[in-house]
């Protein structure tokens, strides 16, 4: 699987070309990640056929063998709505205002309507998927996240408006399956059969996107103005380790500064 993943200097390459380093990214990861995903469709379409045979119930059997069969003949139209996807969520975690593909959350909290089964399911399964893959890639979403706000020139970009989590490639991947005409039971089974290989492609995927915006001069901690950071703030004072020895040496400063006074008294006398 990794020798058909992770090949992405040709799209860092291509990125690096946008006059915006907000769309490089953007683009790169887009089509970074339908690219993989792409790739280990045919592992997914094998993980759905060993399902099919392990299976004893028939409708559960002929679902399975049904999603199979759409999701070997459609697997360029699936990049191609991934694509589409995360860039339109993207933006939209970005662009001010309530556009319903800025909400990444629970599939079961959209709205006020009733929940059925399915989509309870649904649910649990993305929350499951983001979970892991933010374990998996911690560190690089991290550094990633960083990187942007010096991008933004803010300081803090909270989880709901981060574009760059785990849950919205997760969340994408989950919509673009759907458009292939399954129906709920049938989606949550492809979506459940791309989760080993997600854990392959996102710390790839996060790696070459750092490396994108490190190549144009994005570091995290930095304002990024023309790829040069600021200067340094002097450092802080190292603090004191030994209480007990900061005490001697403020006792010691007030007797010498008593003994002054004392002394200063003394001369003062003398010459009256």
């Amino acid at each position: 699987m990794k020798n058909r993943t992770g090949d992405h200097l040709a799209r860092r390459s291509a990125a690096k070309a946008e006059p915006s380093p907000i769309t490089a990214l953007r683009d790169m990861l887009a089509s970074a990640f339908a690219a993989d995903i792409s790739a280990v469709t045919p592992e997914v379409c094998e993980v759905l056929r060993d399902g099919t045979h392990a299976e004893a119930n028939r409708a559960r059997r002929d679902l399975l063998r049904n999603a199979l069969v759409v999701l070997a003949r459609q697997s360029g139209a699936l990049s191609l709505a991934l694509t589409g996807e995360l860039r339109a969520r993207f933006d939209a975690k970005l662009v001010p205002g309530e556009s319903p593909l800025a909400k990444t959350s629970g599939l079961y909290i959209d709205d006020l309507s009733p929940v059925d089964d399915a989509t309870l399911k649904l649910g649990l399964a993305l929350d499951q998927c983001a979970s892991r893959l933010r374990e998996q890639t911690s560190a690089e979403v991290s550094q990633l996240t960083a990187r942007l706000c010096e991008m933004l020139e803010i300081e803090y970009l909270a989880d709901a408006d981060n574009p760059v989590l785990p849950r919205v490639f997760a969340r994408s991947l989950l919509e673009a399956i759907g458009k292939l005409g399954f129906d709920d039971e049938a989606k949550l089974a492809v979506f459940k059969a791309y989760g080993p290989a997600l854990l392959h492609i996102a710390p790839d995927v996060y790696s070459h996107a750092n490396s994108l915006l490190a190549e144009l001069g994005m570091q995290p901690g930095f304002r990024a103005q023309h790829g040069t950071p600021l200067k340094s703030q002097p450092a802080a004072p190292a603090p004191v380790a030994d209480e007990k020895a900061l005490a001697a040496t403020i006792l010691e400063r007030l007797l010498n500064g008593e003994r002054d006074r004392d002394g200063k008294k003394a001369k003062q006398l003398a010459t009256q």
